[in-house]
């Protein structure tokens, strides 16, 4: 299974939790499996397949992987890894001794989240340890060695010797300004096609319940929604992107005088100006970061903040559609 919008597969992970704080890390054995981080240590992760669930993944990675049972694990937070987006479930209660094959895992320990040291550890999980479970940071302490393990009698420990972290894959190719650019192009579009109607056909209704002042009111709406979710993503952790709802927007419609079209014009401009403000102090690491999305799970903020363009360009031809109406009625008339 892949994310939407994306070739990079989704994987359930589990930050699995002892009673004394500690969550294990461990390092696939295959640096090719997804979720597997090119061989650094990172949560235990399992490919979602096409035809199931994350939950099946996540049963199947406690029970086959783990070799334990738990009915008490919750969804926690979307974390970007490199090559692949986790699902992550956090587990502090579970029956049976963690343990596991070599063919699955290279080496496995249980680690401080909030202070995991200088271990090799995967950017996107450090970032998520430390702000899932967080804690005053305590002296530095060895690894505990991680669970039984059935090939070896030799237990491992997690540091073995001081390691800075290898940098993050870029994630994000798009720049600031690409992003600007796009989006003032969708717009100019956008509006070229409104402003090709005449004056008296831009309060009459020629799609369904739509006239074309009503979709310019609508984008305004709807980039004013994108704009505030993508900005709440960006700075309040844990943050869920909140849907739109159409039935909602309909509703509130409903009853009220059709809106004067340079009043929807400035509001749209006025939008815009606020927009493009808050995009113009992102850099290309804001942009790429993460956040959490009901329904797709991790999806990026500048990706999010794109759906403003790809929304234009969506009402653009419907606008055209429109265009193409009124002139086939003028001819009728002719």
């Amino acid at each position: 299974m892949v994310v939407e919008g994306t070739e990079l597969p989704i994987v359930a992970a589990v930050a699995l939790r002892r009673a004394d704080g500690r969550v294990l890390l461990v390092r696939h054995t295959d640096p090719s499996h997804p979720g597997a981080a090119e061989g650094r240590w990172t949560l235990p992760a399992e490919p979602v397949s096409d035809d199931e669930v994350v939950e099946t993944a996540l049963a199947r990675l406690l029970e086959q992987r783990l070799h334990l049972a738990s009915h008490a694990v919750e969804f926690s937070e979307s974390v970007g890894l490199p090559g692949a987006i986790a699902n992550v479930f956090a587990c502090a209660q579970w029956t049976g001794d963690p343990a596991y094959s070599a063919d699955d895992y290279a080496d496995a320990a249980w680690a401080a989240p909030h202070a995991p040291g200088a271990v090799d550890l995967v950017e996107g999980v450090r970032t998520y340890l430390a702000s899932a479970f967080p804690a005053p940071a305590p002296p530095p302490q060895p690894a505990v060695p991680a669970v039984a393990m059935p090939h070896s009698g030799e237990p491992k420990n997690l540091i073995r010797r001081e390691a800075a972290p290898a940098p993050a894959p870029a994630v994000w190719s798009m720049t600031t300004s690409d992003l600007l650019g796009e989006l003032e192009e969708a717009r100019e579009a956008l509006t070229a096609a409104y402003e090709r109607f005449d004056e008296a056909w831009l309060d009459v209704t020629l799609d369904g319940a739509w006239a074309p002042v009503d979709l310019l009111a609508h984008c305004a709406t709807v980039e004013a929604y994108y704009a505030s979710e993508s900005r709440r993503l960006a700075d309040e952790p844990g943050h869920t992107w909140r849907g739109f709802s159409p039935d909602q927007s309909e509703a509130e419609r409903a009853g009220l005088a059709r809106p004067e079209h340079r009043v929807v014009r400035a509001r749209l401009q006025a939008i815009r100006v606020d927009t493009l403000s808050w995009i113009e102090s992102l850099d290309a690491n804001a942009l790429a970061a993460y956040g959490n999305h009901a329904e797709r799970g991790a999806v990026r903020i500048g990706e999010r903040i794109q759906q403003i363009a790809n929304h234009d360009r969506s009402h653009t031809e419907q606008l055209a559609a429109m265009l193409a109406a009124t002139e086939a009625d003028d001819e009728d008339a002719e």
